[in-house]
């Protein structure tokens, strides 16, 4: 008889463990083109999950789903008349922000509608009569062009499972540069509150919640069968994605909020701390591609009513100069004798925080360093010496010189 073969316990966990790394990845991808979601289309998919009929189920039959709302949020504006008409209505734009990323699509997409047909196409982007590799050997697209066709088609079909419904009127595929506005931030007092500009906002409905304990119970009480139960379970998914991209644009709104309060309270740019997109994603201890998805065709209303993009709070210009006056005070202290030892990386960014209130990781003190291509401590001590000892050399010389003249 044949032998079977059996994994060992070592190589089977291994196995195991490549799994869950690939399914964490898996998951991580997954968040990513989640953030990236247009505001429109982020909306629409909103409103489709909670239309959904499973969604009025959980949440007023089995009282599984309940929404806790955030802090600090105003929910009516004292001028959200005048802000609702600045909002951008839903439009189908979904190719034209697209193609904002890549503008290499439009060129290429504009010959596959002339070769094609537009109907045909039309088609093909739902998935109906015909299928890539047609559209590639037609069109006779080059290697390079076709994948960015592909990634084209991909991000594409993603957002058609995710939103609720997508039209393709026309080829006329001009990309455009929008931002979303929203929320305003508004005075009260000493306080600054949130003011989300749109009645029905996620940022006022707040977070789901879901009763996990509950829902555990009903399953072993067999109200809930295995079948429900994994469809249920499913759902639950999708709540947790929307949960962790309204989460992550409403810390991102709060962050900026405390940190930048000066300039809120002034309007005046002068104000602006240095804040970097690694440090506010250190601070909210995410990924910092989260920091950058969340912030990406967004804006805000400041308290003197203008409009900022939250790209804008980020600022790296301001501390790569307060680093250039930290250098020059110790190049000044080295020449007055105060300082025998370059600055390191800690103490610059003791400095930093003492003197300008700025935080910054010892790590991020280093990458501006590099940046502005300053030496280690290490090695500007190790500059200084050499050039100690040359000036040192040379007044020997000079004084032997002197010596010799006079003998």
């Amino acid at each position: 008889m044949p032998q079977t073969l059996r994994m060992s316990p070592q190589y089977q966990l291994k196995g195991e463990q490549r799994l869950v790394q690939k399914l964490k990845l898996i998951g991580r991808i997954k968040l990513g083109q989640f953030l990236s979601l247009p505001e429109n289309d982020f909306k629409r998919y909103i409103n489709k999950v909670e239309g959904d009929p499973l969604f009025q189920k959980l949440r007023y039959q089995y009282h599984l789903i309940s929404c806790r709302k955030f802090p600090q949020i105003l929910s009516k504006s004292s001028s959200l008349e005048f802000k609702e008409a600045l909002v951008p209505q839903p439009e189908n734009t979904e190719v034209g922000e697209i193609i904002e990323k890549d503008p290499q699509v439009l060129t290429i997409l504009k010959k596959i509608g002339d070769v094609v047909g537009i109907e045909k196409f039309r088609k093909f982007l739902y998935g109906k009569e015909i299928n890539i590799k047609e559209i590639i050997r037609e069109c006779n697209l080059s290697s390079g062009q076709t994948k960015i066709f592909k990634d084209f088609i991909n991000r594409f079909q993603l957002r058609s499972i995710l939103a609720s419904s997508f039209s393709l009127s026309s080829l006329d595929f001009s990309p455009r540069s929008r931002t979303h506005r929203i929320a305003s931030l508004e005075k009260k007092g000493d306080k600054l509150l949130i003011c989300p500009l749109e009645k029905e906002s996620y940022l006022i409905k707040g977070k789901y919640l879901i009763d996990y304990d509950r829902f555990g119970e009903m399953i072993k009480r067999k109200e809930i069968v295995s079948s429900r139960a994994s469809k249920i379970s499913d759902f639950f998914k999708k709540l947790d994605l929307i949960n962790r991209r309204t989460t992550a644009i409403y810390q991102v709104i709060c962050h900026l909020k405390e940190i930048q309060s000066q300039f809120f309270q002034s309007g005046d740019s002068e104000q602006l701390l240095p804040l970097t997109q690694s440090e506010l994603a250190r601070r909210m201890k995410v990924n910092p591609s989260t920091i950058s998805r969340s912030i990406a065709n967004k804006s805000i209303i400041t308290p003197q009513k203008e409009e900022k993009p939250l790209k804008f709070f980020f600022y790296k210009g301001k501390v790569q100069n307060l680093l250039y006056k930290v250098f020059q005070q110790e190049k000044e202290e080295r020449e007055r004798g105060i300082l025998f030892k370059s600055f390191t990386d800690e103490m610059i960014q003791k400095r930093l925080e003492k003197e300008y209130q700025v935080k910054l990781s010892r790590r991020s003190v280093s990458k501006y360093r590099q940046v502005m291509q300053i030496p280690s401590s290490y090695q500007r001590d190790k500059v200084k010496a050499k050039s100690f000892s040359a000036d040192n050399n040379n007044r020997i010389k000079e004084t032997a010189d002197k010596h010799c003249r006079a003998i």
